[in-house]
């Protein structure tokens, strides 16, 4: 893959330097003056600058600018990974374009489940919950084929994974909820050789005599930090009043130490997609999933949806109070960060809530979080539930990628201008068949 990308641009090099920069046309014509234009492989508007013609009219599929950081060098159809359920089958595909135009799932993708997967340097691993399997799947010409397989379920006997994580070291993370001792199964896996580093439970240590009701940690240097939410295990209640993550070496697992904001409560862990995330200068945010009809019960009533910050391996004094811009009871869903110090999140609004049991059914509002700034705004996009979006890995050339999928309606990827504010967005590609619900979508060049 590597030499292929450099052979590339080693040829564009070359026929750029072959270039005639005036052409002579025929009889009393004038000379005509050449131009370099910069191939738009993904259809932006944006050129890559790596690949080019200079010719004295416009090519097809070529633009004046060189302003793209992401057109892909890669192999064919290969830029962009969407996973989906289509009426409750699993689905995946890979394309070039997802702003504009129409992609299919069904008939084109790949049967199964790509909602726990992720993208790293030409590869998709993806966990297989009906095998048991982590599958290693490569992006070639000719489509994902499948490289190898490590097998989860004879790793723990009895256990499965709900979470992969690329740490940004060279390994992936599994992990999963404890059990009711606070054992929570964990594996490691080398990425170059794409064999288990370690496996096993680590322990979950108990917090004012509660329990490690779920955890979901985030690789940072050499630890890991694990968002939780502490209560009675057997009933769910009880939930300890502050927000609590619990610190580790890694990939030791040693040294448990617990960290500690009275900001709010509730789960610091996330559920379908991690709650902790890190910014490009190190320092971590969680928000809380909070709410009456999430846990069963009323004790957390009253509690707000906050925004906290670890810096410096610890909770500093920066709260940012989501729930302060509602008239009403909200609750973050789900929260995916964009960069340059911007969340997109889904916000549960207490009037929007018909059946909490039947998620697709309450439709959320999405809001861009300015970390920097404490601002919450408002986009003016469709409602959608946004509840079975596990992974979310898409951000290029200042844009968000987002699926807004409306129950019985229509499914779409939405391009997001990144701090622009309520209507900095535009409808990208059609998801076509009924109920399309994107679960995972990578950018993978």
């Amino acid at each position: 893959m590597k030499t292929n990308k450099l052979l590339k641009r080693a040829l564009n090099c070359f026929f750029l330097a072959l270039s005639i920069t005036f052409v002579a046309c025929s009889g009393d014509e004038p000379t005509c003056e050449s131009s370099i234009w910069y191939a738009d492989t993904d259809n932006d508007g944006l050129g890559d600058p790596n690949s080019t013609l200079s010719t004295c009219e416009q090519p097809e599929g070529y633009v004046s600018n060189s302003d793209d950081d992401s057109d892909a060098l890669g192999p064919l159809n290969s830029k962009f990974t969407v996973g989906a359920a289509v009426d409750g089958e699993g689905y995946f595909v890979t394309t070039d374009n997802i702003s504009s135009g129409t992609i299919s799932i069904v008939g084109n993708g790949y049967e199964g489940w790509a909602n726990l997967s992720v993208s790293v340097e030409g590869f998709l691993y993806n966990l297989n919950g009906d095998e048991g399997t982590l599958d290693k799947y490569e992006f070639t010409d000719s489509g994902l084929v499948k490289r190898d397989a490590i097998s989860t379920t004879a790793l723990l006997p009895g256990s499965f994974f709900r979470y992969i994580q690329d740490t940004g070291s060279g390994d992936l993370f599994l992990s999963n909820f404890p059990n009711e001792d606070g054992d929570a199964p964990y594996a490691i896996i080398d990425l170059e050789t794409f064999t288990v580093e370690g496996h096993g439970l680590v322990n979950i240590p108990d917090v004012n005599g509660k329990d490690a009701l779920w955890v979901n940690g985030l690789v940072k240097d050499n630890e890991i930090y694990f968002g939780s939410v502490y209560g009675d295990w057997a009933t769910w209640t009880q939930i300890e009043d502050s927000l609590i993550t619990v610190k580790f070496d890694y990939p030791s697992l040693t040294n448990p130490e617990i960290l500690v904001s009275t900001a709010s409560t509730g789960q610091t862990a996330g559920y379908r997609n991690n709650g902790t995330f890190k910014t490009e200068n190190g320092d971590i945010y969680q928000y809380n999933l909070t709410s009456s009809h999430w846990y069963g019960h009323d004790e957390l009533v009253g509690k707000p949806t906050v925004f906290t910050r670890i810096k410096d391996g610890d909770y500093d004094d920066y709260v940012l109070d989501v729930s302060a811009s509602f008239s009403e009871p909200i609750a973050i869903w789900n929260a995916w960060y964009a960069g340059n110090d911007i969340v997109y999140a889904s916000v549960v609004k207490e009037a929007d809530i018909t059946v909490w049991g039947d998620l697709k059914i309450n439709t959320n509002t999405l809001v861009e979080v300015n970390l920097a700034t404490k601002t919450v705004t408002e986009l003016n996009i469709p409602k959608a539930s946004y509840v079975d979006i596990f992974n979310l890995n898409c951000v290029e050339n200042g844009k968000f990628y987002l699926p807004v999928s409306i129950s019985g309606g229509e499914a779409n990827i939405y391009q997001i201008d990144i701090n622009g504010g309520a209507n900095g967005f535009q409808k990208g590609a059609v998801l076509d068949g009924s109920n399309v619900f994107v679960n995972s979508l990578h950018r993978n060049f």
